[in-house]
């Protein structure tokens, strides 16, 4: 709802400032009712890009995009026409070898052959929006046959229709600071006589955040903090540095342990939390108690399947709540900043989420407190680390995301292409005989001349 409310916010503010509109350029297809699937399959080139103009819009040299001056837009109202548009290229799904000869910088342009819309006849700018482009080549031009917006469960029904299985979950950092990476993948699921289009690997950067200042507290080696001692904890099989607790396991130690000399909790800090809720759950996941005051702590626990940062004192209590969608039971990866005494940034996988501004000092971290990990709470905990530097908190993994090909598992051949390489190895085989046999040949015929000229 918030989405929706914030894009019609910005059609009506065109609207009523620049005179414009919101320009949707699924209507253009709007008579065509194709599945995805369907136009993923029939597609020759398929790519995800941001709208950055209007079809019907003019292109850089004056002309109307592609269809040039001379397929310029109809001018009479429901008369089919050529209408430019125009993509920053983000991803690209199917016919890269392709999509190359139309693109220059990673801006794509594309014919769209359709009725005028009313919102987009008159445009010149589009507000920038995320889409997946199906396209043919025809006639030299890289025409639009269906266009959807973009978004996950979209994403993953077209590489689903192009033979990929589900990407994998992220994989565990390969290390616990100063930049390690993050994997998934996905597998293949066409016959041994087709190929999938891409990648079957991709990965990101995480823990990008220095060693220097950064503690982990899951790594502490002194038993007497564990509880009810470190025998009962367990290790997650298909991640060996992630802990599966149960209610009654936690860890309980004085904050004063994890810093050089003894120092207290600081003031203003970064954690980084990677975990996953394997059912409903209730629980801490982390938290700050005074030893002197019962009633002051800061504490990070499991509401559903969000969060719920709480701080509380003898003057109140602050709560935010921070969306994760932990009820999926996948890992999740959550930062959380506290800076300046009242300020809340957080991250959720990867992408900023965000910043909660509370009263002037409600945040203030307790000296002497302790530090609780997993108290009442039923899942996996895979890292816990905090570092006294607040501006880190963007670091704990990129949204960036590169694709690459597994030596171990690269693609496969198409049939038609190992069908290629036969026929080729098959040519190389008989032209190497041809002239074996010709150079078997002239020699006979030289041993044939050189004996008649010896008689």
């Amino acid at each position: 709802m918030i989405k929706l409310n914030s894009v019609l916010f910005v059609c009506l503010l065109l609207t009523l400032v620049q005179k414009g509109w919101c320009c949707d350029l699924e209507e253009y297809f709007a008579e065509k009712q194709v599945s995805v699937e369907e136009s993923a399959r029939d597609a020759s080139v398929v790519f995800r890009g941001l709208s950055t103009n209007g079809a019907g819009g003019s292109g850089g040299d004056g002309s109307n995009g592609i269809g040039g001056a001379d397929q310029p837009p109809p001018t009479h109202s429901g008369e089919r026409g050529v209408y430019p548009a125009y993509f920053e290229l983000i991803s690209t799904y199917k016919g890269s070898d392709h999509l190359h000869l139309y693109s220059t910088n990673r801006q794509v342009n594309v014919t769209i052959f359709s009725r005028p819309v009313a919102d987009c006849n008159d445009a010149q700018d589009v507000t920038p929006r995320e889409y997946i482009v199906f396209c043919q080549i025809l006639d030299g031009l890289l025409r639009a046959t269906a266009i959807a917006k973009w978004d996950e469960a979209t994403d993953q029904r077209v590489w689903t229709s192009l033979g990929w299985d589900k990407w994998s979950e992220w994989s565990g950092c390969s290390v616990s600071c100063a930049a390690g990476i993050q994997q998934r993948t996905r597998r293949c699921l066409l016959s041994e006589d087709a190929e999938c289009p891409g990648f079957n690997v991709e990965q990101r950067h995480c823990n990008l955040f220095s060693c220097a200042n950064a503690v982990n507290p899951l790594t502490v080696e002194e038993t007497r903090y564990y509880h009810p001692s470190k025998d009962h904890w367990r290790r997650v099989a298909d991640r060996p540095a992630a802990w599966r607790l149960q209610p009654n396991n936690y860890i309980w130690l004085p904050s004063s342990q994890l810093f050089n000399n003894n120092a207290s909790f600081p003031k203003e800090f970064s954690l980084f939390i990677t975990l996953r809720i394997l059912n409903e759950s209730l629980g801490t996941v982390f938290s700050l108690r005074s030893r002197r005051r019962q009633d002051t702590y800061l504490s990070l626990e499991v509401a559903g399947g969000d969060l719920k940062l709480i701080h509380a004192t003898s003057n109140g209590t602050d709560v935010v709540r921070i969306p994760a969608g932990l009820d999926d039971h996948k890992w999740h990866q959550i930062s959380i900043g506290i800076r300046d005494n009242s300020v809340v940034d957080n991250y959720v996988d990867c992408q900023w989420s965000r910043t909660n501004i509370l009263r002037v000092g409600s945040l203030d971290i307790p000296e002497d407190s302790d530090l609780i990990i997993g108290y009442l709470f039923a899942g996996d905990l895979e890292q816990l680390t905090i570092d006294p530097d607040p501006a880190v908190v963007g670091l704990q993994c990129y949204s960036t995301i590169t694709p690459i090909i597994d030596p171990a598992h690269p693609p496969r051949l198409t049939y038609r292409r190992r069908q290629d390489e036969k026929q080729e190895n098959i040519r190389i085989s008989m032209r190497n005989d041809f002239m074996h046999a010709k150079k078997k040949k002239l020699k006979g015929l030289i041993k044939k001349y050189q004996i008649k000229n010896q008689n």
